[in-house]
């Protein structure tokens, strides 16, 4: 007796609908049925017409005969695996959008690329005309004193220390000061004495408003030393002897130019001269060699200085 074929209309029904990017509504709607009629195929509760049947195939792009009794023939090329079909479409998919996030990823590269030439071009035509003739703003300044473990300045006056002269009005250095007094760096401040400035009472100020910002007048007296000399000084300068590895790191472009330009000595030490008006927003660096001189006076007038 001959044994009799297997239906799988169910099984391979199901297997089509999970692989297929078709809802049921979708699929009810290309034949014409309900999607409750799907469902009920799906589920053995009914079955179809053989006029919805050959729509079902359609609708798939599978063969009768694979649709109900899940056998492949050799001799038709609509008879794919549903899963291959379905594994080769998702990964056209795939492939469409990965070229798509490829293109768009050039497009915000080339973007991205053109900020950053047009950032460095207006860097060099700005920044780099200053540093080649010599010139650092007050913002690499600051910079400079962020990373000075021992700082050397000649004071005509303390508008960078307390800004107009107001004693709870911190200047533009003075965070910087501030933070290295914690870490237990020193400060020397040359005063000069022909300048119009009460310096006691700029000092005290000034060496009050540290104590309240580091909660210790040890720590203010132990790090920031204040003489004053008689010396004809004309304009100040700053000398600063940097941590150097840490500048490295973190102002690379900086710490290239000063060694390029000459600018800062093997100990680590570089040094400005501060411009000569209240108005002035850039300091003028020293070369090596005056450099060299300036710390060698710098000491000399510290040794005949009188405390305050």
């Amino acid at each position: 007796m001959q044994e009799e074929t297997e239906i799988k209309l169910e099984e391979k029904l199901s297997e089509l609908l999970a692989v297929s990017d078709k809802s049921y509504n979708e699929v009810a709607n290309e034949i014409g049925v309900s999607s409750s009629s799907i469902a009920q195929y799906r589920k053995g509760q009914s079955r179809p017409s053989l006029e919805n049947l050959v729509a079902l195939a359609d609708v798939f792009d599978v063969t009768l005969d694979f649709l109900v009794f899940g056998e492949k023939d050799d001799h038709t090329d609509q008879d794919y695996d549903p899963v291959i079909r379905h594994v080769d479409k998702s990964l056209g998919n795939l492939q469409d959008r990965t070229a798509e996030r490829t293109s768009l990823l050039a497009r915000v590269g080339r973007t991205i690329s053109e900020s950053l030439d047009e950032q460095i071009n207006e860097f060099l035509e700005t920044e780099r005309t200053e540093y080649k003739a010599g010139i650092v703003s007050n913002r690499e300044t600051i910079c400079l004193e962020e990373h000075s473990i021992e700082t050397k300045l000649v004071l005509r006056n303390f508008e960078y220390n307390l800004a107009n002269g107001d004693s709870e009005t911190p200047g533009q250095f003075f965070t910087e000061v501030s933070s290295n007094i914690n870490q237990d760096r020193e400060y020397k401040y040359l005063l000069v004495d022909d300048a119009d400035e009460d310096w006691e009472s700029c000092i005290g100020d000034f060496t009050d408003l540290l104590s309240d910002h580091s909660g210790s007048e040890m720590t203010v007296a132990r790090n920031c030393k204040f003489r004053i000399t008689d010396a004809p000084l004309i304009v100040g300068y700053g000398i600063y002897n940097l941590d150097r590895a840490a500048f490295e790191e973190d102002n690379e472009i900086l710490y290239e130019f000063l060694n390029e330009r000459n600018c800062m000595n093997p100990d680590g030490s570089v040094g400005y001269v501060a411009p000569p008006m209240i108005e002035g927003r850039a300091d003028s660096l020293m070369d090596s060699s005056y450099l060299t001189t300036a710390n060698r006076v710098f000491d000399e007038l510290w040794e005949d200085a009188r405390k305050l």
